[in-house]
């Protein structure tokens, strides 16, 4: 694992989850992708590496074997908001980027958009949105944009998905967040 990368990311979910405090009913983790794509599959991969922080706060939707991708994507946001009365939602999610280097880790807040590299789009509102730049971004070319993802190194994925996953649980804990 990338020493500086971990300490990157957990300095900064750190600084975005000072904003929780006891007015959110639930953490909710939308972990967003499939493994049938390796390019893809660092959603589940995390979701499966922090499914054990479950309780009556914690909730991880989207694991390997059980993904939450386009196909169900909207019905299960949808779930998500009929069930909790008010979530603090941190997604989870690959991505292309053309601007952005590839291995990357990103932080941001608001308004999350999964599919675009795939010439489809579902915009929902997240608290933390947690974004694993895996390769670059073809805008002309939705094919090219599936072989990219189906030929990212795999040691790649793993290597994000273990530092995002180790930095939840860690940040989590450390902070008492409902752990």
């Amino acid at each position: 694992m990338n020493n500086n990368k971990y300490t990157q990311f957990t300095n900064k979910l750190g600084k975005s989850l000072e904003k929780l405090n006891n007015t959110f009913s639930h953490i909710i983790f939308l972990c967003i992708g499939t493994e049938k794509i390796i390019g893809d599959s660092v959603g589940p991969i995390i979701g499966s590496n922090i499914k054990n922080l479950e309780n009556e706060y914690i909730k991880v939707y989207g694991i390997c074997g059980k993904n939450l991708d386009f196909s169900n994507a909207k019905n299960i946001i949808e779930k998500v908001y009929k069930k909790y009365s008010n979530p603090f939602i941190i997604t989870i999610d690959a991505a292309l980027s053309k601007e952005k280097r590839t291995g990357e880790i990103y932080i941001g807040e608001g308004f999350m958009k999964i599919g675009t590299a795939l010439e489809k789009s579902i915009t929902f509102y997240s608290n933390i949105n947690i974004k694993c730049v895996v390769g670059k971004y073809n805008s002309l070319n939705q094919k090219e944009n599936i072989n990219i993802l189906n030929n990212v190194v795999k040691e790649r994925v793993y290597s994000l998905a273990e530092i995002v996953s180790q930095g939840i649980k860690i940040i989590l804990e450390n902070t008492n967040i409902y752990v």
